[in-house]
Protein backbone atom coordinates (compact mmCIF):
# COMPACT_ATOMS: atom_id res chain seq x y z
CA UNK A 1 0.00 0.00 0.00
CA UNK A 2 1.71 3.36 -0.81
CA UNK A 3 1.83 6.33 1.57
CA UNK A 4 -0.76 8.51 0.29
CA UNK A 5 -3.56 5.95 0.13
CA UNK A 6 -2.52 5.13 3.73
CA UNK A 7 -2.95 8.29 4.92
CA UNK A 8 -6.27 8.85 3.08
CA UNK A 9 -7.97 5.48 3.30
CA UNK A 10 -10.92 4.38 6.01
CA UNK A 11 -9.68 2.05 8.43
CA UNK A 12 -11.09 -1.79 7.82
CA UNK A 13 -10.28 -2.73 11.14
CA UNK A 14 -10.77 -0.57 14.44
CA UNK A 15 -9.11 -1.99 17.56
CA UNK A 16 -10.96 -0.22 20.29
CA UNK A 17 -10.47 0.03 23.78
CA UNK A 18 -13.03 -0.37 26.39
CA UNK A 19 -10.80 0.16 29.86
CA UNK A 20 -10.43 -1.81 32.61
CA UNK A 21 -12.57 -4.43 33.31
CA UNK A 22 -16.18 -3.73 34.16
CA UNK A 23 -15.51 0.32 34.99
CA UNK A 24 -17.67 1.44 31.27
CA UNK A 25 -14.12 3.50 30.38
CA UNK A 26 -15.04 3.80 26.85
CA UNK A 27 -14.18 7.05 25.41
CA UNK A 28 -16.23 9.60 24.01
CA UNK A 29 -14.27 8.68 20.31
CA UNK A 30 -14.75 5.23 21.20
CA UNK A 31 -18.52 5.07 21.61
CA UNK A 32 -19.18 7.56 18.62
CA UNK A 33 -17.43 4.70 16.43
CA UNK A 34 -19.65 2.47 17.94
CA UNK A 35 -22.66 3.93 17.14
CA UNK A 36 -21.65 4.86 13.44
CA UNK A 37 -20.99 1.32 12.66
CA UNK A 38 -23.47 -0.27 14.86
CA UNK A 39 -21.81 -4.16 15.49
CA UNK A 40 -18.65 -4.87 17.32
CA UNK A 41 -16.95 -8.04 18.29
CA UNK A 42 -14.94 -9.25 21.35
CA UNK A 43 -13.71 -12.15 23.32
CA UNK A 44 -15.80 -11.87 26.27
CA UNK A 45 -17.01 -8.72 27.22
CA UNK A 46 -17.97 -7.43 30.83
CA UNK A 47 -21.87 -7.43 32.14
CA UNK A 48 -21.78 -3.93 32.23
CA UNK A 49 -20.49 -3.16 28.94
CA UNK A 50 -22.54 -5.77 27.60
CA UNK A 51 -25.72 -3.89 29.11
CA UNK A 52 -24.22 -0.26 27.57
CA UNK A 53 -23.93 -1.83 23.79
CA UNK A 54 -27.21 -3.18 24.10
CA UNK A 55 -28.86 -0.24 25.09
CA UNK A 56 -27.12 1.60 22.30
CA UNK A 57 -28.53 -1.07 19.85
CA UNK A 58 -24.70 -2.22 18.61
CA UNK A 59 -24.78 -5.71 18.13
CA UNK A 60 -22.06 -7.58 19.83
CA UNK A 61 -20.56 -10.95 18.64
CA UNK A 62 -18.39 -13.34 21.34
CA UNK A 63 -15.77 -15.11 19.60
CA UNK A 64 -14.87 -16.35 22.74
CA UNK A 65 -15.79 -19.76 22.06
CA UNK A 66 -12.72 -20.01 19.83
CA UNK A 67 -10.53 -20.39 23.43
CA UNK A 68 -11.65 -24.10 23.74
CA UNK A 69 -9.97 -25.38 27.49
CA UNK A 70 -6.41 -26.94 26.58
CA UNK A 71 -5.71 -25.42 23.60
CA UNK A 72 -2.65 -23.34 22.35
CA UNK A 73 -3.23 -19.61 22.57
CA UNK A 74 -1.62 -19.58 19.35
CA UNK A 75 -4.22 -21.93 17.46
CA UNK A 76 -6.85 -19.48 19.11
CA UNK A 77 -5.08 -16.47 18.34
CA UNK A 78 -5.20 -17.68 14.36
CA UNK A 79 -8.80 -18.26 14.51
CA UNK A 80 -10.20 -15.23 16.18
CA UNK A 81 -7.55 -13.44 13.42
CA UNK A 82 -8.62 -14.93 10.75
CA UNK A 83 -12.92 -14.27 11.04
CA UNK A 84 -12.17 -10.59 11.83
CA UNK A 85 -10.21 -10.11 8.65
CA UNK A 86 -12.18 -11.94 6.20
CA UNK A 87 -15.81 -9.93 7.65
CA UNK A 88 -12.88 -6.89 6.83
CA UNK A 89 -12.35 -7.86 3.46
CA UNK A 90 -16.48 -8.34 3.14
CA UNK A 91 -18.05 -5.21 5.08
CA UNK A 92 -15.27 -2.77 6.78
CA UNK A 93 -14.89 -1.61 8.84
CA UNK A 94 -14.76 -4.41 11.78
CA UNK A 95 -14.77 -3.26 15.41
CA UNK A 96 -12.70 -5.35 17.53
CA UNK A 97 -13.49 -4.29 21.45
CA UNK A 98 -10.44 -5.16 23.47
CA UNK A 99 -9.30 -4.50 27.25
CA UNK A 100 -7.33 -0.78 27.70
CA UNK A 101 -4.93 -0.16 24.58
CA UNK A 102 -5.67 -2.41 22.80
CA UNK A 103 -1.47 -2.81 21.85
CA UNK A 104 -0.70 -3.42 25.49
CA UNK A 105 0.16 -6.91 26.41
CA UNK A 106 -2.01 -8.10 23.29
CA UNK A 107 -0.58 -10.47 21.78
CA UNK A 108 -3.86 -11.23 19.40
CA UNK A 109 -3.88 -7.96 18.05
CA UNK A 110 -0.19 -7.27 17.32
CA UNK A 111 -0.33 -10.68 15.19
CA UNK A 112 -4.11 -8.78 13.58
CA UNK A 113 -2.73 -5.97 12.44
CA UNK A 114 0.44 -8.13 11.40
CA UNK A 115 -1.98 -9.87 9.15
CA UNK A 116 -3.67 -6.68 7.83
CA UNK A 117 -0.47 -5.56 6.84
CA UNK A 118 0.34 -8.50 4.66
CA UNK A 119 -3.51 -7.96 2.99
CA UNK A 120 -3.04 -4.51 2.52
CA UNK A 121 -5.78 -3.61 5.00
CA UNK A 122 -5.88 -0.40 7.20
CA UNK A 123 -5.96 -0.92 11.16
CA UNK A 124 -6.92 1.85 13.37
CA UNK A 125 -6.13 2.13 16.95
CA UNK A 126 -8.02 3.86 19.39
CA UNK A 127 -6.96 3.16 22.84
CA UNK A 128 -8.67 3.51 26.50
CA UNK A 129 -7.48 3.53 30.00
CA UNK A 130 -4.95 0.64 30.00
CA UNK A 131 -4.35 -1.69 33.25
CA UNK A 132 -0.92 0.42 33.40
CA UNK A 133 -2.53 3.80 34.22
CA UNK A 134 -4.88 1.92 37.29
CA UNK A 135 -1.10 0.25 38.43
CA UNK A 136 0.77 3.29 38.92
CA UNK A 137 -2.53 5.18 39.95
CA UNK A 138 -3.04 2.04 42.45
CA UNK A 139 0.80 2.22 43.69
CA UNK A 140 1.25 6.43 43.51
CA UNK A 141 4.31 5.82 41.57
CA UNK A 142 6.58 8.58 40.39
CA UNK A 143 7.56 7.65 37.28
CA UNK A 144 8.69 11.18 36.61
CA UNK A 145 11.52 11.11 39.19
CA UNK A 146 12.36 7.06 39.41
CA UNK A 147 11.58 6.06 36.38
CA UNK A 148 9.91 2.21 35.72
CA UNK A 149 11.11 -1.01 34.09
CA UNK A 150 8.92 -3.19 32.51
CA UNK A 151 8.85 -6.71 31.11
CA UNK A 152 6.83 -9.92 30.60
CA UNK A 153 7.11 -12.27 33.43
CA UNK A 154 7.50 -15.67 30.85
CA UNK A 155 10.58 -13.56 28.81
CA UNK A 156 12.08 -11.77 31.91
CA UNK A 157 12.96 -15.48 32.93
CA UNK A 158 13.11 -17.04 29.78
CA UNK A 159 15.86 -14.49 28.27
CA UNK A 160 17.16 -14.06 31.45
CA UNK A 161 16.66 -9.90 31.09
CA UNK A 162 18.79 -7.44 32.95
CA UNK A 163 16.97 -5.67 35.71
CA UNK A 164 18.02 -2.54 37.44
CA UNK A 165 17.44 -2.81 40.62
CA UNK A 166 17.69 0.77 41.62
CA UNK A 167 14.88 1.34 39.67
CA UNK A 168 11.28 0.37 40.43
CA UNK A 169 10.45 -2.97 38.52
CA UNK A 170 6.87 -4.29 37.01
CA UNK A 171 6.42 -7.73 35.94
CA UNK A 172 3.37 -8.05 33.75
CA UNK A 173 1.57 -10.93 33.02
CA UNK A 174 2.03 -13.41 36.00
CA UNK A 175 -1.06 -15.26 35.48
CA UNK A 176 0.15 -16.44 32.21
CA UNK A 177 3.71 -17.05 33.29
CA UNK A 178 3.70 -21.35 32.77
CA UNK A 179 0.39 -21.11 30.64
CA UNK A 180 0.65 -22.09 26.98
CA UNK A 181 -2.80 -23.46 26.54
CA UNK A 182 -6.09 -22.02 27.76
CA UNK A 183 -6.70 -23.28 31.22
CA UNK A 184 -9.45 -25.73 32.35
CA UNK A 185 -12.04 -25.67 35.42
CA UNK A 186 -9.88 -28.57 37.02
CA UNK A 187 -6.52 -26.75 36.82
CA UNK A 188 -5.56 -25.92 40.38
CA UNK A 189 -3.05 -23.16 41.31
CA UNK A 190 0.34 -24.51 41.43
CA UNK A 191 3.03 -23.25 43.42
CA UNK A 192 5.82 -24.52 41.41
CA UNK A 193 4.64 -22.94 38.34
CA UNK A 194 6.20 -19.76 39.92
CA UNK A 195 9.33 -20.93 41.37
CA UNK A 196 11.33 -20.00 38.31
CA UNK A 197 10.12 -16.44 38.34
CA UNK A 198 10.60 -15.97 42.36
CA UNK A 199 14.32 -17.49 41.88
CA UNK A 200 14.83 -15.41 39.05
CA UNK A 201 14.19 -12.07 41.46
CA UNK A 202 15.67 -13.68 44.45
CA UNK A 203 19.20 -13.50 42.40
CA UNK A 204 18.70 -9.80 42.25
CA UNK A 205 16.87 -9.12 45.32
CA UNK A 206 17.33 -9.60 49.07
CA UNK A 207 15.38 -11.99 50.76
CA UNK A 208 13.27 -9.40 53.27
CA UNK A 209 12.69 -7.35 49.98
CA UNK A 210 9.16 -6.32 49.92
CA UNK A 211 7.14 -7.97 46.43
CA UNK A 212 3.39 -6.32 45.60
CA UNK A 213 1.00 -8.79 43.78
CA UNK A 214 -1.53 -6.02 42.19
CA UNK A 215 -4.67 -7.18 40.59
CA UNK A 216 -6.47 -4.70 38.55
CA UNK A 217 -10.13 -5.23 38.11
CA UNK A 218 -13.44 -6.08 39.54
CA UNK A 219 -14.27 -9.01 41.19
CA UNK A 220 -12.62 -10.70 44.54
CA UNK A 221 -9.41 -10.75 43.97
CA UNK A 222 -9.01 -6.85 42.90
CA UNK A 223 -6.75 -5.12 44.77
CA UNK A 224 -3.24 -5.74 46.55
CA UNK A 225 -0.91 -8.05 48.32
CA UNK A 226 2.65 -7.13 49.56
CA UNK A 227 5.23 -9.93 51.01
CA UNK A 228 9.14 -10.47 51.57
CA UNK A 229 10.08 -11.93 48.74
CA UNK A 230 11.46 -15.17 50.47
CA UNK A 231 7.52 -16.01 50.89
CA UNK A 232 6.47 -15.28 48.00
CA UNK A 233 4.48 -18.87 47.77
CA UNK A 234 1.36 -16.76 49.63
CA UNK A 235 0.65 -15.02 46.63
CA UNK A 236 0.47 -17.69 44.59
CA UNK A 237 -3.21 -18.65 45.54
CA UNK A 238 -4.48 -14.94 44.62
CA UNK A 239 -2.64 -14.50 40.86
CA UNK A 240 -5.13 -14.88 37.95
CA UNK A 241 -5.14 -13.19 34.36
CA UNK A 242 -4.76 -9.51 35.87
CA UNK A 243 -1.78 -9.68 38.04
CA UNK A 244 1.36 -8.03 37.73
CA UNK A 245 3.91 -7.87 40.36
CA UNK A 246 5.62 -4.57 41.38
CA UNK A 247 9.11 -4.84 42.89
CA UNK A 248 10.23 -1.35 44.17
CA UNK A 249 13.89 -0.20 43.90
CA UNK A 250 16.64 -1.43 46.37
CA UNK A 251 16.84 2.66 47.60
CA UNK A 252 20.31 2.01 49.77
CA UNK A 253 21.85 0.31 46.88
CA UNK A 254 21.05 3.27 44.69
CA UNK A 255 22.47 5.83 46.96
CA UNK A 256 25.58 3.90 47.65
CA UNK A 257 26.08 3.61 43.53
CA UNK A 258 25.59 7.86 43.62
CA UNK A 259 28.27 8.25 46.78
CA UNK A 260 30.51 6.16 44.64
Amino acid sequence: MDAARAINAQPDIILLGYGVDDTLQLTVEAQRVLARVGKAYALGLPPNLQRFLKSQRVECVDLGDRFAPGRPFSDCYFDVADVLLKCAAEDAPVVFLTQGNPLFLNSLNRFLILKARERELVVQTLPGVSPLDTIISDLGLDVGNFGLQLFDARRLVARGQQVNTAVPLLVLQVGGFAAETVASDADADDNAAYEALAGYLSQLYPPDHSVTLVNTGGGAQAGRSTVRLDRFSELVPHISVRSSLFVDALRQRAAALRAD
